[in-house]
């Protein structure tokens, strides 16, 4: 049961990582897609800079290492399952 609220809080993690990295990539389209002509300078020119800067996703970290997102989590699932099976091979014996 432990394992399961474990893999559970984790999955989370990964699942909201993964939202904010789509919805990153969203927002240049969005912009893009705006009627740019009743705008003012200065607020053409913050949402350019919103634009380049939203060209690269937003991507949550863990330990400024690992991304969270659903392909972390399944590597996640993939060693511990390898591992548990490695276990339990070792008990058998």
């Amino acid at each position: 049961m432990e394992l399961a609220g474990f893999l559970f809080q984790i999955f989370l993690y990964c699942h909201f990582g993964n939202e904010v990295m789509l919805k990153s990539l969203k927002l240049s389209n969005v912009i893009s897609m705006m009627d740019w002509t009743d705008l003012t300078k200065n607020t053409k020119q913050g949402l350019l800079l919103i634009g380049v800067r939203a060209s690269n996703p937003i991507i949550i970290t863990s330990g400024s290492i690992i991304p969270m997102n659903y392909e972390t989590f399944f590597k996640i699932l993939r060693a511990s399952y390898a591992a548990y099976n490695l276990l339990q091979k070792a008990n058998d014996e």
